[in-house]
């Protein structure tokens, strides 16, 4: 899946403008020296689906084409604002949670009902 690296400085700049969910849209990378989120194009595709706005998903279309990818992150970021951010935010993290190869049918079900059981008896 292709990754959109948003270096520090954007992460930043786009932090400051739209809260700390930008630094929770995809996994926080550092080498010691350059900080940069990779930012999954499915996560922000499915971001886009979910929030079913006009011109979004054709705006996400062109970022996957686009000679400058940071830079067409940020403005569509920056065009779509906060509901994006957090739409990402939770694609990733819904993304993060399922299994490379998926899980069996009904275990996620089985494990919120578990979950829900001992949450109740304590």
């Amino acid at each position: 899946m292709k990754t959109i690296v948003v270096p520090e400085d954007e992460l930043q700049r786009l932090e400051r403008r739209f809260g700390p969910d930008v630094r929770r849209m995809g996994p926080w990378s550092s080498d010691g020296v350059f900080g940069y989120a990779s930012i999954s194009l499915g996560a922000v595709e499915s971001a886009a689906e979910a929030a079913g706005r006009p011109g979004l998903p054709e705006a996400v279309s062109q970022l996957k084409d686009a000679r400058e990818p940071v830079a067409a992150f940020v403005d569509l970021v920056e065009t779509f604002g906060p509901d994006l951010v957090v739409r990402i935010k939770a694609a990733y993290s819904a993304a993060s949670l399922v299994p490379p190869f998926g899980r069996p049918s009904g275990s996620c079900k089985m494990a919120m009902a578990r979950g829900a059981g001992s949450a109740s008896a304590a």
